[in-house]
């Protein structure tokens, strides 16, 4: 497998707006330990869908036709059933914040619309300028 950065810039963004969020938290809101926990089990899960997403990605190309569209198709279920299970997990035992949990995981579409500034960002640490 060809090393793409493109993954790496996306999770360096979740955990970026992991940790803007996680002040917001510390900053507006009680129960700091509460709504952490919310939050990162999104974050974390957001990690683990963008690591799934690439690797269910490159399988589906190395398929022919149909196979390789049944092959995402599969992927995509799989995340979105593995989401839910997470959200019905910390929603039935109360173990976090399902608003901040929410907003963990809508963290890797925000990091997916800010990666081309975190790409640019990597680019000029990468020319040392």
């Amino acid at each position: 497998m060809k090393r793409n950065s493109t993954l790496k810039e996306l999770i360096t963004g979740i955990m970026v707006l992991g940790i803007v969020f996680q002040l917001a938290l510390v900053l507006f809101f009680r129960q700091h330990f509460y709504h952490a926990i919310g939050l990162w089990v999104g974050i974390l899960l957001s990690v683990g869908l963008a690591i799934h997403m690439q690797y269910s990605i490159e399988d589906g190309l190395d398929l022919r036709g149909e196979d390789g569209v049944k092959h995402m198709q599969k992927a995509a279920v799989l995340r979105m059933v593995v989401s839910c299970v997470v959200v019905a997990v910390v929603l039935y035992y109360e173990w976090g914040n399902p608003l901040t949990l929410l907003i963990g995981i809508m963290s890797l579409k925000m990091a997916a619309y800010l990666q081309p500034i975190t790409h640019r960002i990597f680019e000029k640490t990468k020319k040392g300028g």
